[in-house]
């Protein structure tokens, strides 16, 4: 028989549970969590809610090799074939550079690259820029794709758990929406928010395709999630530009194509 279609329900209960009981309350006090050391800290905690999911989820139900399988995916490096380096480093910036390049043709602006300029202005943020970036994907990736998209695969089928991902890991953010200092709160929960959507269910066929050629890799999928989020910085691929709605579309039929 075949295995059984169902949402990982105690999985999306714990990864929301987690980070929504730690944004919350932030969000509630109206402060710009950047103002406060104590507020980034809590912030930066409720990220870990996916990673800790996978984590208590495969301790509690999994027996050894379950959990040996679990932390190998994460860091094994031998599981990433190399054509793969090489697409997870060009991929994000080749989407982008064909959505600046559209956007210029329809009037629009070339980038600035002020986020590059930034980091170039302060040595140090050379450094600890990039390593946060890939923290932010490294907490989330063993959940969404190491814990979720592992249990949904094989009853749902790569298409089908790759928008059913995308769509819990977009909602996932909703707290942020309400939290001044936040990318999201900018964005508003009108026509952008659509588009934010879009933006990470679209992104979340893209992981798939890069876990399940590399052995299932939540490392491979941290890192392309760590390269797209860092190029769109690049880029000033900003939520309410004409060159942020290019981007998405141009995502979305790039999903489609995978």
């Amino acid at each position: 028989m075949g295995a059984t279609k169902k949402l990982p329900w105690l999985y999306l209960i714990l990864a929301y549970g987690f980070a929504w009981l730690c944004w919350i309350p932030v969000a509630l006090t109206g402060m710009d969590y950047q103002s406060s050391p104590w507020l980034v800290f809590i912030v930066l905690l409720g990220a870990f809610g996916p990673f800790l999911a996978g984590i208590i989820l495969t301790n509690v139900g999994g027996n050894r090799e379950r959990r040996r399988e679990f932390w190998q995916r994460v860091v094994d490096i031998r599981r990433i074939r190399p054509i793969w380096y090489v697409l997870i480093v060009l991929m994000w910036p080749g989407l982008q550079t064909l959505a600046v390049i559209l956007n210029r043709l329809l009037g629009g602006e070339m980038p600035d690259f002020r986020f590059v300029k930034d980091l170039l202005a302060q040595p140090w943020g050379i450094m600890v820029v990039p390593v946060l970036y890939f923290l932010q994907a490294a907490v989330e990736e063993p959940g969404w794709r190491g814990t979720m998209l592992e249990q949904m695969l094989p009853a749902w089928g790569g298409v089908k758990a790759s928008w059913l991902v995308g769509i819990f890991h977009a909602l996932w953010h909703l707290p942020l929406f309400f939290m001044a200092g936040t990318d999201q709160v900018e964005m508003g929960l009108d026509i952008d928010f659509l588009f934010f959507a879009a933006q990470v269910t679209a992104s979340s066929f893209f992981a798939t395709w890069c876990y399940t050629q590399n052995g299932h890799s939540t490392l491979a999928a941290a890192l392309l999630h760590f390269t797209g989020n860092f190029f769109s910085g690049v880029f000033g691929i900003l939520p309410g530009t004409p060159k942020f709605y290019i981007y998405i579309l141009v995502l979305v039929a790039g999903a489609v194509l995978v």
